[in-house]
């Protein structure tokens, strides 16, 4: 059987996408993801994602189903991402989402209290992650883990390898911590500060700075298992989850994008640099792999919204149907995907 590697890209809340992919995996193969894969690559969202399904129960066995992982959304969702009031505050809990949002938007100037020049607080997100993996460590994760991250202080991509932690017990950082690294997006949220493997006060930020889709990080993990294994560099198979590409209805005019402030503008030409990598790994590895390469995405169209802090009800229900819409169109495929992974 090759070395089979599942990697999940990042999008915020389009993470729901992939998690119905996932769920779909698990139904029709009857196993936990954990039994279908042999390393798992994430980045931001995906990061999250990876880890979640990696974490252990108290039995050894996975703590959350696909499903439950990617309860997050639906369940602290408006807690990651709040979003102004309507009103003036009415009471107390509304005077501190006033108090959010008038901080967040404070964040353009460089003076948010809470994330300095991010738009949201970590709190949110930290106090999620929390309750995810608690103290749970990297080393842990019930299968390989990569999750991708960024150091703006030495310039240099960052990759937490759950096997360097069992290696290396001085790089073993928590969960909660590698995935508050993933998806510390720049303009969204704040780095993480932290020290690990040897350098003092990383400044980690998303690993989309780099590796949005980490498709090519996989394949390049699993090309180190089959060597290891004695395999050929062709005994890889990467299945590969997008979090939806914006359709054309959502494309800019020439007169939308020069009219854009300063901090907009950094935010687009950082998302075409996200979606330009992504679209380069994935054919680069179409050519590189072919059938062993299996790359599931759907176009958003006008149905649901790319920005990935939209935690509305609406979108969350409409990048749900899109995901379940992408189960339906690639079903076929997915059904002999399953047997491939568990090696009928």
């Amino acid at each position: 059987m090759p070395i089979r590697v599942l990697t999940i890209e990042g999008g915020g809340v389009r993470g729901i996408i992939p998690t119905r992919l996932l769920i779909a995996l698990e139904s029709l193969s009857g196993r936990p993801i954990v039994e279908l894969f042999d390393v798992m690559v994430g980045t931001s969202t995906g990061g999250m994602l990876a880890l979640g399904l990696a974490t252990p129960g108290d039995d050894g066995t996975p703590r959350y189903a696909a499903k439950t992982v990617g309860d997050i959304y639906t369940s602290h969702g408006s807690e990651i991402f709040p979003k102004p009031p309507t009103a003036l505050p009415r009471s107390l809990a509304d005077a501190r989402d006033w108090w959010a949002s008038a901080s967040s938007n404070a964040a353009i100037f460089g003076y948010n209290p809470d994330g300095g020049n991010a738009r949201y607080s970590p709190d949110g997100i930290e106090r999620a992650f929390d309750l995810y993996f608690g103290e749970t460590h990297l080393s842990q994760a019930l299968i390989d883990v990569v999750i991708t991250s960024y150091d703006l202080q030495t310039k240099s991509p960052v990759l937490f390898r759950s096997s360097d932690s069992h290696a290396n017990g001085d790089t073993d950082p928590l969960m909660r911590d590698v995935a508050r690294a993933t998806s510390a997006a720049p303009t969204y949220f704040p780095p993480l500060l932290i020290d690990w493997d040897g350098v003092e006060n990383r400044l980690l930020v998303d690993g989309g700075v780099f590796a949005k889709n980490p498709a090519m990080v996989g394949y390049i993990e699993g090309v180190h298992r089959a060597r290891r294994r004695g395999l050929a560099d062709n005994d890889v198979m990467v299945v590969s989850l997008g979090t939806g590409v914006p359709g054309r209805s959502q494309s800019l005019s020439y007169k939308e994008f020069v009219s854009r402030s300063w901090l907009k503008l950094a935010e687009d030409v950082f998302r075409a640099a996200e979606d330009g990598q992504a679209a380069l790994h994935d054919e680069v590895l179409s050519t590189l792999i072919g059938d062993h390469y299996w790359r599931f995405q759907i176009d958003l169209k006008n149905a649901a919204s790319y920005a990935m802090d939209d935690v509305s009800a609406e979108n969350v229900n409409a990048l749900r149907h899109l995901g379940d819409q992408l189960v339906g169109e690639r079903l076929d495929d997915l059904t002999r995907l399953t047997r491939k992974l568990i090696g009928d």
